[in-house]
């Protein structure tokens, strides 16, 4: 008997499986479209059956009381006893008429053929959903913001903790393109079309949460409530001349938002985050490097971000620096806009909520 997790139980595990396999600082800057070693689809054997899924709560019980792995089976004893009928545990199965879903176990029937790789076997018989599969699970119920936050954050490398070493970060679980492939391969399955339409606006490589909301409202187009910037790459390394290394003690600086051809780039100034001073020190150094080989460098901070006006100013100055002109914007924007960050925040209070003792940054 398979068990195969799936929605946000399976969310929850490839979370865990991101924050165990972490990547370095270095790593992460350098990574690029084609790099996938990284990935748990790489790790993990592909699977795309649903043959003989476990469908009855004993069967799920049974299937994780035979998990061998001392760590893998910590998780999902601490999953099963977390369980209730509020927050239940997802898992696939093929259709069967009279199933329903129990105190513990929500079954999601599921009759389609899947593309190989849907399925990512984490032990013996046991298996989650991919992050590509997880995407379009999640778009039955998250509204467009949430979506876009969650291809963000499957396509990003989140800090692992504040617990933990800041050189390390969680490992990236897919990619935009590799959504986009999964998702033309896939047929009739709930929340695909949601899925599909979400995709053009999700970028990689975003390192945090706030930068995930910088990102999202500035790139997303204006018809769906973003201010509508040109596309721009995340956490990108640049080459400086001699005389900027100089100044930035490095032969490369990161930029967290960058449009290339404009040479304009964008720095997240997080108040937690970069609180420490040698890091505000090294910060200041890379923004005066990048200045000195001639990019146009804009800081936002975590409360220009909350404020809807000192926002969309800054957005403004953007777009005259990489488009020449500031927006004329339609009259349902306003709107538009208050509704996108409403579900952004909606979908990152519920996942990441900010630190009892900071409510402004994460």
């Amino acid at each position: 008997m398979k068990l195969i997790f799936s929605h946000t139980t399976a969310l929850d595990l490839l979370r865990t499986w991101s924050r165990n396999h972490p990547l370095t600082l270095r790593s992460f800057h350098d990574l690029r479209l084609r790099d996938v070693k990284h990935f748990p689809s790489s790790h993990l054997k592909g699977l795309s059956s649903l043959s003989r899924a476990a469908d009855t709560e004993s069967a799920v019980r049974t299937a994780i009381t035979s998990v061998k792995k001392p760590s893998l089976k910590r998780i999902l004893d601490e999953l099963w006893a977390g369980a209730t009928a509020e927050r239940p545990l997802h898992v696939l199965a093929q259709p069967k008429e009279g199933r329903h879903r129990t105190k513990r176990v929500c079954f999601h029937q599921l009759a389609v053929s899947l593309p190989r790789g849907a399925l990512l076997e984490i032990a013996p018989d046991i298996a989650v959903c991919s992050p590509e599969l997880v995407l379009v699970q999640m778009a039955e119920t998250l509204p467009a913001g949430g979506l876009i936050a969650l291809g963000y954050e499957l396509c990003g490398c989140y800090p692992l903790g504040s617990d933990q070493p800041s050189t390390l970060v969680r490992a990236q679980l897919t990619t935009p393109g590799r959504l986009a492939v999964f998702i033309n391969r896939t047929e009739r399955i709930r929340g695909l079309k949601r899925a599909r339409s979400v995709i053009p606006f999700i970028c990689a490589k975003s390192a945090s949460v706030k930068e995930t909301e910088m990102n999202v409202l500035l790139l997303t187009p204006m018809r769906r409530g973003g201010l509508g910037l040109p596309p721009a790459l995340a956490n990108e390394p640049v080459a400086l001349s001699e005389e900027a290394a100089r100044i930035a003690r490095s032969n490369r600086a990161v930029c967290d938002l960058l449009w290339p051809q404009a040479r304009v780039a964008a720095e997240y100034d997080g108040l937690a985050y970069h609180a420490e001073r040698h890091q505000r020190a090294r910060d200041s150094r890379r923004r005066d490097a990048l200045l000195a080989d001639g990019f146009d460098v804009v800081t936002v901070t975590s409360s220009q971000i909350d404020s809807v006006s000192e926002f969309i100013e800054i957005a403004d100055a953007l777009s005259r620096k990489t488009r020449g002109r500031a927006p004329v914007r339609p009259a349902t924007f306003h709107s538009r806009h208050l509704q996108l960050r409403h579900e952004l925040r909606a979908y990152h209070h519920r996942h990441f909520p900010p630190p009892a003792s900071n409510t402004s940054d994460t």
